[in-house]
């Protein structure tokens, strides 16, 4: 139960502090546009906000599904799509598992 109370003040927390920064930047960036009335630029900055964190949320839950759909079907480590291959002590171990496989089945797989 205190780890529920925990999540739930982490939450709030880290919601007011992200209001208050588009509450800042929004009164900062109203000089931008003199002619449009404060309360308008800031319902427009909170919007525009908004939309930014949805789309950091569906971002990491995209690549956190990526990550894991490739652990599930064998794969190493997703970061290492940007290199050419796994690195060499991998692939040594790759082998040493296949050939002790193969030992202990008598063919080759």
């Amino acid at each position: 139960m205190k780890t529920h109370s925990l999540k739930t003040a982490l939450v709030v927390r880290v919601t007011v502090a992200v209001l208050a920064l588009l509450a800042l930047a929004g009164v900062a960036g109203a000089d931008l546009a003199p002619s449009v009335p404060l309360p308008t630029f800031l319902l427009n900055a909170a919007m525009v906000g908004l939309a930014l964190v949805a789309l950091v949320v569906v971002a990491a839950v995209a690549s956190l599904t990526v990550s894991q759909f490739v652990l599930r079907k064998g794969g190493t480590d997703p970061q290492w799509f940007w290199f050419r291959s796994e690195p060499p002590g991998l692939q040594q171990l790759h082998a040493q598992a296949k050939a002790m496989a193969e030992q202990r089945h008598g063919e080759p797989s």
